[in-house]
Order: structure tokens, then sequence, then C-alpha cells
């Protein structure tokens, strides 16, 4: 959330004052960074990183749930039941012509 005008008055006040009676501090604050916003308010991208690659893993992980539940069930096919009703027989295999 982006600082109101008066937060952003106080704040370069604060700055200048601190810069006259610790120029050193100033630089190394200066030197430091912080927290930076694109010009939207949203954070920079190395903010949003991890967040994506959290997102990635999360998604890859429940794919790959979803892959193994797949597996396990699949309905079996046991060939020494009966057919149901209704059912076509199987086909009769082709014999070869001679």
């Amino acid at each position: 959330m982006p600082l109101s005008e008066t937060e952003s008055r106080a704040l370069e006040r604060l700055a200048r004052r601190t810069a006259a009676e610790d120029p050193e501090y100033a630089r190394r604050l200066a030197a430091f960074g912080g927290y930076e916003a694109s010009p939207l308010g949203l954070p920079s991208a190395w903010t949003l990183l991890p967040v994506v690659l959290a997102v990635l893993l999360l998604l890859a992980v429940l794919f790959a749930a979803a892959l193994a539940g797949h597996r396990h069930t699949a309905p079996s096919h046991t060939p020494a039941s009966p057919p149901r009703a209704g059912a076509h027989a199987p086909a009769a295999p082709i014999a070869p012509h001679a």
C-alpha cells in the first residue's frame, strides 16, 4: 500500500534530517536499498519470485498426486468374470487363408 502524501513528506523530512546529522549512516541506508514497488504499486519481481515458485511446486505436486491416484483407481479387467447382461460377445479370431 503506497504512502499518503503526508506520510511521504514526513519520510522525506526524516531522510533529510538524518543525512544532515549523520551523512555516513544516510549513505549506508541509501546503499542498502529496500522495498521497491513497481509503478502500479505491485511488489518487485524479486518479491514475487518465491510466491510464483511455490505455486508452481504446488501445482506439480497436485498433478503428480492426480496421476498416481488415477493409476490406482483404474478398473480391473478379469477374464474369468461372466459377461454382463446385454454385453456383446467377443469376436471370434479370424483364421488365415491358405
